[in-house]
């Protein structure tokens, strides 16, 4: 894993440790997964969730009909899969070609076919997949379905990769601020949002002049906007076309208007942004885009914020200054993805091995009842 996040696990290790032993217990449904879980996604047209276990090198394959909030008949007969690297960090999907793309911090991306390694068919995970090269320590990575372009940070040499989903092979390669760290690819400005560690900002890459097919863009410098200390999660509600940047630092959210800070338009980017409260060592991040609430994962207090997005976005700010619900999870909590479809948050523990699933219909931006 990288530096930084093995240097921030320290700081929060004895925080986060005890915080749970004089707080409430989770009450929340657990799946046990692998060690050090960390990076989460979701391929929504299989209902599978994918885990990525750091001290395995594995993913944890997790069957979302049978394994949710509202049903936990499954959650004892996941499998793991395969990534031929170490510490897989970053995980992300591209539906429509049903491949699942794994960030290894050893300098590579895993390549694997969903088709023969999902909830319903497992044939294939124990296979070694495909990786291709990238640059030093990549950590998370974001695909845009319409390019089929995946884009990897890599936090060790201050650059994008920008990978043909397709053929596998790395297009280009874009620089960017101090170690980059998480991306979030918004489809409706055609924009590349990816959070740089090392500096108080966020890079914006043009998606539309740089990805697998063109990248004549990627030589431009990207477009940047300060969103203050240690940006370490993002996510983004298409429908109000916000982008959401957790400050782990600073223990809050930076709220962008991404109508007027992209890759093309950018004279919202000199505002500052509006800033939501959330917990103690603010870090992942996800939006239900049904229900407009962004959920916060907080490393080191061993809880998700629960923020009102419909009071709290782009254009509505009245709910901004309110304080945030908060669940319980488990210890050192790190990433959240987003069921839609059974409206089930799933929260990796780093600290405990394992993923906290919350009831999205009774702990939501407007309904508190089973946070």
């Amino acid at each position: 894993m990288a530096a930084f996040a093995r240097l921030a696990l320290a700081l929060v290790a004895f925080t986060a440790i005890a915080a749970t032993s004089v707080g409430k217990p989770p009450n929340h449904p657990q799946v046990q997964v692998g060690g050090f879980p960390t990076g989460i996604a979701l391929n929504a047209s299989t209902d599978t969730i994918y885990v990525g276990n750091g001290t395995t090198g594995t993913l944890s394959v997790i069957d979302g009909k049978r394994c949710n909030a509202g049903d936990s008949r499954g959650c004892r007969q996941h499998v793991s899969a395969a990534t031929a690297g170490v510490d897989p960090i970053g995980i992300a999907v591209d539906e429509s070609t049903n491949t699942v793309f794994a960030a290894n911090a050893s300098g590579t991306v895993a390549v694997l076919d969903g088709r023969r390694c999902d909830a319903g068919h497992t044939s294939g995970c124990h296979a070694q997949p495909k990786t291709v090269p990238v640059g030093v320590n990549p950590q998370f990575l974001a695909v845009d379905p319409k390019t089929h372009t995946v884009y990897v940070a890599n936090s060790g040499s201050d650059s994008v990769s920008v990978i043909d989903g397709r053929t596998h092979r790395v297009a280009a390669t874009v620089s960017v601020g101090p170690i980059p760290f998480t991306l979030a690819v918004n489809p409706v400005t055609r924009s590349v949002y990816v959070t740089d560690l090392g500096a108080q900002t966020v890079s914006i890459i043009d998606a539309g002049s740089c990805n697998a097919a063109h990248v004549i863009g990627c030589k431009r410098r990207p477009a940047t906007v300060n969103v203050g200390e240690t940006p370490g999660g993002i996510a983004l509600d298409a429908r109000t076309n916000t982008i959401y940047v957790t400050g782990e630092s600073s223990n809050d959210v930076a709220v962008i208007d991404g109508k007027t800070c992209n890759a093309r338009v950018r004279t919202g980017c000199r505002r500052r942004p509006i800033r939501i409260a959330a917990g103690l060592g603010a870090r992942g991040i996800a939006v239900n885009q049904v229900t407009h609430t962004v959920y916060v994962a907080n490393t080191a207090a061993n809880t998700v914020s629960v923020i009102d997005g419909g009071s709290c976005n782009a254009t509505a700010h009245s709910g901004c200054a309110r304080r945030a619900a908060v669940a319980a999870v488990g210890i050192s909590p790190r990433r959240v993805a987003v069921d839609e479809v059974t409206n089930t948050i799933y929260v990796t523990n780093a600290g405990s091995n394992t993923v906290t699933m919350l009831d999205g219909r009774t702990c939501n931006g407007r309904v508190h009842s089973g946070c």
